[in-house]
């Protein structure tokens, strides 16, 4: 398993924040039998709007610029769901005929999701895991993701098994060789499919390099690449002057993992960690490229 030592050996510089880039055969998991469970589950995901959403309202400020204070205003609410595309439609009948066709390539469906949260509490080496419902999804961040969004329940197939709560467990004591101390930690994963198309790029990150504002992240547990090149995982550190620097990057195989802190850190370690993962495009496009991933977001309650 890749940690920040190595990271710090290649870069030529330290870097203390933790970092585990492997594959679930490191956390004593049968890469075969995971892919062939979790496969399935993939089909069975939400389409994601609020990604459309976003594309929308970005593409029209460009086009109409001196609205765009007044394009804003509908922002959080259209990105919500309170107010439907209706509210758009003073800009949108002014498209020219290109411009349509550009604004309708964007509202291409190009992610899919669902959503689970658990809580592992931890009493002398055993860990007791139990999931909880949540009904809104907010991050702690300075962009679009703060405002609440609400993605299907995964189902109880998916995550109330052997197989993801053996998952769930192997994650928590990567956080409990960081921090001894550990009794309780809360683990929100998200079953995510990216699809792109001839003409359409999937974005893994459409936010661009960034934190998702949980403790630790396991940015991206692959489970499936399929008719696609790109999804280049990589990791940045923000330094003093505010630049973003890439000290990894990787293109991860299923069953392999990136796992690494997240947002705070930098009070605690010394190192500001952040990521990125390049768009998807589909080999043969004729056929769409798929990528389906499993991500943890993870804080330590007690």
């Amino acid at each position: 398993m890749i940690t920040e030592k190595q990271i710090s050996k290649q870069i030529g510089r330290t870097i203390k924040s933790p970092i585990r880039v492997g594959s679930v055969a490191d956390l004593k998991i049968d890469v075969g039998s995971f892919l062939h469970f979790f496969k399935p589950f993939f089909f069975e995901l939400q389409d994601d709007a609020y990604v459309v959403r976003g594309k929308q309202i970005a593409f029209l400020k460009t086009v109409f610029p001196n609205d765009a204070s007044s394009i804003e205003k509908q922002h959080k609410e259209y990105f919500e769901g309170t107010k439907t595309l209706e509210a758009l439609s003073y800009w949108v009948q002014q498209l020219t005929e290109d411009q349509q066709q550009e604004f309708e390539q964007l509202s291409t469906i190009t992610r899919q999701r669902s959503i689970a949260t658990f809580l592992v509490e931890i009493w002398d080496d055993q860990y007791f895991v139990e999931r909880i419902v949540q009904q809104g999804f907010e991050q702690d961040v300075d962009d679009f993701r703060v405002w609440k969004r609400v993605f299907k329940q995964a189902s109880r197939a998916a995550v109330e098994n052997k197989l993801f709560f053996e998952l769930l467990k192997r994650m928590s004591r990567l956080v409990k060789q960081i921090h001894p101390e550990v009794r309780k930690i809360q683990i929100t994963s998200h079953f995510m499919r990216t699809i792109s198309h001839e003409k359409i790029k999937g974005e893994n990150a459409p936010e661009g390099v960034h934190e998702d504002g949980a403790q630790y992240i396991m940015s991206a547990l692959v489970v499936n690449r399929q008719n696609i090149t790109g999804a280049e995982s990589q990791i940045y550190e923000k330094t003093m002057t505010d630049t973003n620097e890439l000290i990894f990057k990787k293109v991860l195989e299923p069953g392999e993992f990136i796992f690494q802190a997240d947002t705070g850190e930098e009070f605690t370690f010394g190192n500001d960690l952040w990521h990125y993962v390049t768009p998807i495009e589909p080999e043969d496009i004729s056929k769409p490229g798929i990528r389906d991933i499993i991500g943890f977001d993870i804080d330590i309650l007690e």
